[in-house]
């Protein structure tokens, strides 16, 4: 569930996802084989991740913002008296405003305040480093990833696609599958 990524109906991005994952069955054993494919240029930065070309760092995960909210201009954000706006999404840039969503339950869940992103992504970086200097298992890597950037919340938005893109690109760096959420399972990813 990338969603903004393309601008084509459900059933082309079913299509695109099946290939995806036909292109993993056939890569599967052999990651390198990516750096062959002939992709569009804003892709070419996930592959150099997967190729293992390229560790993980703050401007790659910028990067990777980019490409994936390139169709995405603007976002809501709220004013200081809590009311809705639109303002400009900006491209592979830590967010300037405080993006904490309000519950159901009407109670706000707070994420990282916008200046303690670039310590806490650059601490998130290192932990990463270590996690593979001592061969923590793929699905840990990529569950804890996944979770402490979700914690983060480190962009305005487009946070959801960043941190299940760094989990599949764990996994598919390790030649398996990429975390897949349909549009059915997405409330309940979302409450988890």
């Amino acid at each position: 569930m990338l969603e903004y990524l393309y601008s084509t109906d459900r059933g082309t991005t079913q299509t695109i996802l099946e290939e995806s994952i036909e292109l993993s069955i056939t890569t599967a054993m052999a990651p390198a084989k990516l750096a062959e494919i002939s992709v569009p240029q804003h892709i070419q930065g996930l592959f150099s991740f997967v190729t293992q070309n390229r560790n993980l760092s703050v401007f790659y995960i910028k990067e990777l913002h980019q490409v994936l909210t390139r169709n995405q201009l603007a976002t809501q954000a709220q004013d200081s008296f809590g009311n809705l706006l639109q303002i400009p999404l900006v491209h592979g840039q830590w967010k300037s405003r405080s993006n904490n969503p309000r519950r159901p339950d009407g109670t706000i869940h707070e994420y990282c305040p916008p200046e303690q992103v670039a310590s806490e992504m650059e601490n998130l970086v290192e932990m990463h480093s270590r996690h593979q200097e001592i061969s923590v298992p793929p699905e840990i890597q990529a569950a804890w990833l996944h979770h402490r950037f979700t914690q983060i919340h480190p962009f305005q938005d487009g946070n959801g696609r960043v941190a299940r893109t760094l989990g599949s690109l764990i996994f598919i760096r390790q030649g398996l599958f990429p975390v897949v959420i349909t549009q059915n399972d997405r409330q309940e990813y979302i409450l988890a």
